[in-house]
């Protein structure tokens, strides 16, 4: 098997880097000033190490790719993975479900992630401006109310549901998760609610319809608010195109839920958004906190994909990191982590029923988006199936609380027993 993720981490140094990119630029060109007169090849190294480290990583990656898939038995002669997709995309030559499953074409790292990373990933990820998070979120979730239609179906949530048995409708699926977040949450009338990344608006109706909670979603997209006060009118529930970075709230709120919305957060400022939220909660409040992630033992299919999701669908989302990075940034922020749960297969499904519900609306969105953009759009779902399915990508599910409180520490460490229906059994 190929060594050079074991030789080389590179999600590790990246991580590093990232996260310690302001104090690491701070001390190279610190250590290239003092040593410019009297040691001026040791100053031109500190100037330099960082962009070679950096290159080195790129070369290793596209270097040990190769190496990986010749040992796991791919035809390298033939096109990679990314490479025949791009052809797909194009044109629609091969068979989409050969390309993805039939095991001939290897994910290796080549010119489409090098470029991509050279022209945008470096400064999102290193910078991630609120410059960036203005100009990504529209891109990401502003294509029409008629595009996420014909992904979301009838629920229109564009997260993963829950499954009992595995063959409930998606509308029941959805209701499934939304009414495990309010469990999770010990959702109450009267309960002040902030849903950050409200999407189209449908938890802050389900929370003031069914629970009767005074919500306020936040997104940035506005077409997504536009559609989410239409949902909500009449119910209480407000939707505010914010920015949850700057967002200033009225008061604190007694529960917080944010579903997959962190991912555009970024690495950078990963603890930044998170000691946000935790000024934002009521210091008996709960916190239900869903976020994709990655496996800890990374494959480069895992890699290539990912590189593909930031560059085509979800620019700047670079903060689906593995599950102990992302608790101990929790825990750095001042939570307790009460519950977590991998709900990754679940998503598998989802993205299974949405992929149908795609393929049902190929008439309609070929004519009004081109049908270059419906197959792209294909690739992403039904790559995103074998993703979920297969652990490369997963989605974490926690329940927390402020650290210290004792009295809703109790209270919510009460409620691990899931409520189940006799003779269910989860998917």
């Amino acid at each position: 098997m190929c060594i050079v993720p074991k030789m080389l981490d590179v999600f590790e140094l990246v991580l590093h880097i990232v996260e310690n990119f302001q104090m690491i630029s701070v001390i190279t060109l610190l250590l290239a000033f003092i040593t410019r007169r009297t040691q001026p090849r040791l100053a031109a190294f500190f100037l330099l190490w960082l962009p070679a480290l950096i290159a080195t990583m790129v070369l290793a990656t596209y270097m040990g790719s190769y190496w990986d898939a010749a040992d796991r038995g791919y035809d390298t002669s033939l096109p990679s993975i990314r490479e025949k997709l791009e052809a797909y995309i194009a044109d629609g030559s091969g068979d989409l479900e050969e390309i993805i499953e039939g095991g001939e074409h290897a994910p290796t790292f080549g010119s489409h992630e090098v470029g991509y990373i050279v022209r945008d990933l470096l400064s999102h990820t290193l910078f991630h401006l609120d410059s960036h998070n203005a100009m990504n979120i529209p891109v990401a979730y502003n294509k029409g109310d008629d595009w996420f239609e014909a992904t979301l179906g009838g629920p229109m949530v564009y997260t993963s549901g829950i499954y009992r048995t595995g063959t409930e409708s998606l509308e029941t699926a959805q209701n499934y998760k939304l009414d495990y977040v309010a469990d999770a949450l010990d959702l109450r009338p009267k309960d002040r609610v902030l849903d950050i990344g409200c999407g189209w608006g449908r938890l802050v109706k389900h929370f003031s319809e069914k629970y009767k909670a005074n919500v306020t979603g936040i997104t940035l997209s506005e077409s997504q608010a536009e559609y989410g006060r239409k949902l909500n009118a009449g119910n209480g529930g407000q939707i505010l195109i914010q920015d949850a970075m700057t967002y200033e709230p009225n008061g604190r709120f007694d529960k917080i839920a944010s579903l997959e919305m962190a991912e555009h957060v970024g690495i950078k400022r990963y603890a930044e958004f998170l000691s946000r939220v935790h000024s934002m909660l009521e210091d008996d409040g709960v916190f239900y906190f869903q976020v994709a992630g990655l496996r800890r033992a990374w494959q480069y299919e895992d890699l290539v994909w990912g590189l593909f999701m930031g560059q085509e669908i979800f620019p700047g989302a670079d903060a689906s990191c593995p599950l102990g990075w992302v608790s101990t940034h929790l825990e750095r922020a001042g939570f307790e982590i009460q519950r977590v749960s991998n709900l990754g297969t679940h998503y598998s499904r989802t993205l299974d029923q949405w992929l149908a519900g795609w393929r049902r609306s190929q008439a309609s969105i070929e004519m009004a988006h081109g049908a270059v953009a419906w197959r792209r759009w294909e690739v992403f779902l039904r790559w995103s199936v074998r993703i979920a399915r297969e652990g490369s990508s997963t989605v974490f599910m926690f329940t927390l609380t402020k650290a210290g409180q004792t009295p809703v520490r109790i209270r919510t460490q009460r409620k691990l027993v899931p409520k189940l229906d006799s003779g269910c059994s989860l998917f």
